[in-house]
C-alpha cells in the first residue's frame, strides 16, 4: 500500500537524499501496523522455512507461532489506571518504530485484537536503561506518532549512519567512502538492486560509530549509533533496553502484552508477547521488559571455566556440538583467550578472526556470497 506515515516521522533517509529514490517506500514503518504478520507474538526463527544462518530456538521448529506454542510465564502485575514501564532491546538497527498493545487472555491473539487495544505512551521521553548497571540511565527525547486509526507508535530513537546501507558508512565497517560500493554491488540506476551506500550530504551529528553523520540528530552520542548497537564499546551482547512509560487501562483482568516493531530500512516486522495482570491497588511484581529478537545471535554469556567458550548455539558454524561447553561464541569462537569469553584465539571452521578495537571475535567470511 502507499505510505501513510508523515515524512517527519521517518527514520531512514528522512530528507530523501538516496540516489536510489524512495526505496523504503513499501517497508512496514511507512504504513505502521498495516503490514501483515505471520503471528502477533512472533514465529520461531522469523521464517517459515529457516535458512542455514538463521537461529531456531531450542525445542521449537522454524515457523512455530508464538501465540500457540509459547508457555505462559509468571505474570507481571500492573495497577489499573496507573502507568507501567515497558521496554525492548535491539541489536541490528533497522529504523522504524514500535507499539505496545494488550489483548485479553483467552481471546484470539491476532492483530485485530491487539491493535484495538493499543497502549498510550506517557511523557515525551524514553530512557536508555542498562541491565547490568554498568551505566546510569539516560533520558532521551523521542517522538510519538498517532496513526489515523488511533494506534500510538514511538519512533526508534537510535539513528543509523547516514547512508543507504547503515553499516557501510559507519565506524564499524572496515572501510569508508567509495569502498562501500564494493560491499553492495549496485547498478547505476539502482533498479532491482540493493541500495547504494553513498553518504548523505545532510545528516545528524557525527559520532564515533557514525563518523560521517547519523540519519537524524541522536538523543545521546556515547554509543549505540550505527548498524550493530552492541558493537559500540561493548563486548558480548547488548546490555541496554529502550524503556517507555505507558498508561494502564482501568479494566482489571488478565492480558497478553504485545510488542510490535515495524522496520523502515528492511521489510521486517518483529513481535514479542508477555503475560500481564491488571489489578486494583498497588503492584506486587517488577515491570516487564519485552526484548526484540536479533537477526543474529548476540548473547551475554554467563561465566565458564578458563579456556572454554559459552554454550551458545551459532548456526553459522557447523560440526560443533551445541550442547557442549566449548561451543561457538557470538560468531564462531572455538577457543577463548580467557575466562571472560570476550576475546577469541581460535575460530571455528568457516569463520575468521576479526578485531574491533580491543575486541577479538569470529565471523563467517561469506554468507550467501556476501562478506559479513
Amino acid at each position: 500500500m502507499e505510505p501513510t506515515l508523515p515524512d517527519e516521522f521517518r527514520t531512514w533517509d528522512p530528507l530523501s537524499q538516496s540516489e536510489c529514490g524512495d526505496w523504503t517506500k513499501y517497508n512496514p514503518w511507512r504504513a505502521p501496523g498495516k503490514a501483515p504478520v505471520a503471528d502477533s507474538c512472533g514465529i520461531a526463527s522469523g521464517f517459515s522455512q529457516a535458512q542455514a544462518y538463521v537461529e531456531v530456538p531450542e525445542g521449537y521448529t522454524a515457523g512455530d507461532k508464538g501465540s500457540e506454542v509459547l508457555p505462559a510465564q509468571e505474570k507481571t502485575t500492573w495497577q489499573a489506571g496507573a502507568t507501567a514501564k515497558v521496554g525492548w532491546a535491539l541489536s541490528a538497527q533497522h529504523g522504524g518504530g514500535h507499539s505496545y498493545r494488550l489483548c485479553p487472555k483467552g481471546h484470539t491473539l491476532d492483530e485485530e485484537c491487539f491493535q484495538s487495544n493499543t497502549l498510550k505512551f506517557s511523557g515525551s521521553n524514553s530512557t536508555i536503561h542498562f541491565h547490568d548497571g554498568s551505566h546510569a540511565d539516560i533520558t532521551i527525547p523521542t517522538r510519538t506518532y498517532t496513526a489515523p486509526d488511533g494506534t500510538e507508535w514511538r519512533t526508534n530513537p537510535i539513528p543509523g549512519c547516514a547512508c543507504d546501507v547503515g553499516i557501510a558508512c559507519g565506524g564499524k565497517s572496515q572501510d569508508m567512502g567509495n569502498h562501500a560500493h564494493d560491499l553492495y554491488a549496485t547498478s547505476e540506476n539502482c533498479v532491482g538492486e540493493y541500495p547504494k551506500s553513498d553518504l548523505y550530504a545532510k545528516h545528524g551529528k557525527a559520532t564515533d560509530a557514525c563518523p560521517h553523520g547519523t540519519m537524524f540528530e541522536p538523543g545521546f552520542t556515547q554509543f549505540t549509533q550505527g548498524f550493530l548497537t552492541n558493537f559500540a564499546g561493548q563486548t558480548g551482547g547488548n546490555t541496554f533496553s529502550v524503556m517507555d512509560d505507558v498508561h494502564v487501562p482501568s479494566k482489571v483482568g488478565e492480558y497478553v502484552l504485545g510488542w510490535r516493531w515495524d522496520c523502515e530500512e528492511t521489510d521486517q516486522v518483529w513481535n514479542s508477547c508477555a503475560d500481564i495482570v491488571i489489578v486494583d491497588g498497588a503492584t506486587t511484581t517488577a515491570p516487564q521488559t519485552t526484548v526484540a529478537p536479533a537477526p543474529a545471535p548476540t548473547p551475554s554469556p554467563s561465566p565458564s571455566p578458563a579456556g572454554k567458550c559459552k554454550a551458545i548455539e551459532n548456526p553459522t558454524c557447523k560440526n560443533i556440538d551445541f550442547t557442549a561447553e566449548k561451543a561457538c561464541y557470538f560468531h564462531g569462537c572455538e577457543e577463548c583467550e580467557d575466562d571472560t569469553g570476550a576475546n577469541c584465539n581460535t575460530c571455528c571452521e568457516g569463520c575468521e578472526l576479526q578485531t574491533y578495537g580491543d575486541l577479538k571475535y569470529c565471523s563467517a567470511s561469506k554468507v550467501d556470497g556476501m562478506t559479513v
